[in-house]
C-alpha cells in the first residue's frame, strides 16, 4: 500500500516544484526521490521484521 501512495506523494511534490519555477529536471529529481524511498521502505519491510526480534529493546525486561 505504500507504493500507491508514495506515488501520489511524488506526483504532487513534483507538480508543486515544477509550479514553484524550478524546472522539469529539479522536479523529476524529486518525484524519482520520494519513489525510491517509498520502494526502500517497502523493500526494507521484511529485513526489519527479520532482525528486530535480535535486537534489544529499551524498557523491556526479559525475565
Amino acid at each position: 500500500m505504500i507504493i500507491p501512495v508514495t506515488f501520489f506523494v511524488a506526483i504532487a511534490f513534483a507538480i508543486f516544484s515544477y509550479s514553484q519555477g524550478q524546472g522539469g529536471p529539479v522536479a523529476g529529481v524529486v518525484f524519482f526521490g520520494i519513489l525510491f524511498v517509498g520502494t526502500f521502505i517497502q523493500y526494507s519491510q521484511p529485513l526489519i521484521e527479520m532482525i528486530r526480534p535480535h535486537v534489544p529493546m529499551p524498557g523491556k525486561n526479559k525475565d
